[in-house]
Formats: structure tokens, sequence, C-alpha cells
């Protein structure tokens, strides 16, 4: 099955925090989370803006990796520190992932890319 790559921008409220945040829950993903998460990787463009670039290995890998951080306090921290504006994700959007955004209320804020027509990764 096709990979799932994440792309989520967050308004941030306190950039100091989201740095500690962001840099302690890659780490326990890095350790403790699901393999099928072959990156995770935050930016911070301005004081104001956060971004995260996730690819997952498949959209069971997407829900799954939810599913386990969603109870940890690193990524209690980082919703404490930033808001989640919006979220777009390239790659093929199943139903159990559709289940999963609409469980949290979060339609609004995500933008289906669809599945790659051309490309490659090196």
């Amino acid at each position: 099955m096709a990979e799932v790559i994440a792309v989520n921008r967050y308004a941030l409220r306190d950039m100091g925090a989201f740095r500690v945040a962001v840099a302690a829950l890659v780490r326990r993903v890095q350790d403790q989370g699901h393999p099928g998460v072959t990156a995770y990787r935050f930016f911070c463009p301005s004081p104001v803006e956060g971004r995260a670039v996730v690819t997952y290995a498949s959209p069971e890998a997407w829900v799954t990796h939810h599913d386990l951080v969603m109870s940890w306090p690193e990524m209690a921290a980082l919703r404490a520190s930033a808001d989640l504006e919006e979220v777009m994700l390239f790659g093929p959007v199943t139903s159990a992932m559709q289940n999963w955004i609409d469980r949290m209320g979060l339609g609004a804020k995500v933008r289906v890319m669809d599945e790659q027509i051309a490309g490659f990764t090196r």
C-alpha cells in the first residue's frame, strides 16, 4: 500500500515551549513509536508558525501512530504550545483514517491531496 505524507501547520502560542515539546515528542516516537513512521520532522519558520512533515509507510501506520501518541504527555505539551491549523494529507486516505479524522472533529482542518499520480523517491 502507498505511503502517506502529512504536512501539519500550527499556530504557535509559545515558540520556546513548542520547540521543547516537539523535541521530546520526536525522541519518544523514535524510541517507542510505531515503526511505520518513517520520517518525523518539525520546523519553526517564524515565532508564530510551526510545521510538521511526517511520512508514514501506510494509512494503517498513520492511524496506529495517532492512536498511540494522543495520550502521551509529549503530545499534550505540543497541544498546549500550539493550535493545529491545517493538515494536508498526500496519499490514500482510507475509511479508517477518515473515521479517526471525524472522531477528532478535524474535518474542517484536513485537506486531502489524493494519491500520487507520478514521481519517485530515491
